[in-house]
Formats: C-alpha cells, structure tokens, sequence
C-alpha cells in the first residue's frame, strides 16, 4: 500500500508516467517546495511521518519507498 501511495504522488508531482526506483526527483526537475509537498501528501494519505530532510540528502525514489516503508506502513 505505502509503495502504491508514493508512487502515485511522485508521478502526480513530477508529472510522469513510468518511474524508477533510480530517479531523482530533483534531476527531474522536482524542487524544494515541490518536495515539501509531495511529502506533505504522502504523510497525509498514510498517516505517517516522512523525514524531509533525508529526502533532500537523497532524493531518489528508491529512497523515498524505503523511508514510507520505514515509517510503519506495508
């Protein structure tokens, strides 16, 4: 479930169609408010707590279903 919910917000932040695990959301044009705010909504619809600022030392996708994972939610 958690995978489904980032992968969803990522590709409706970035406005892309096939992500990979290996993007980097700031190489593809993403940028720190838009980084607040996709976390913003992933928190939301999983009721969790993503770190932001692991986000912004790493900004991969890979990284990001790692940390929702992490957060407590499968």
């Amino acid at each position: 479930m958690a995978d489904d919910v980032v992968l969803a917000e990522w590709c409706d932040v970035l406005d892309v169609d096939a992500p990979s695990v290996d993007d980097d959301f700031f190489e593809l044009g993403g940028n720190s408010l838009l980084a607040v705010t996709l976390i913003e909504r992933i928190e939301s619809r999983l009721g969790v707590e993503v770190p932001l600022e692991q986000f912004f030392v790493d900004g991969r996708l890979g990284t990001l279903l790692d940390s929702a994972r992490s957060a407590g939610v499968r």
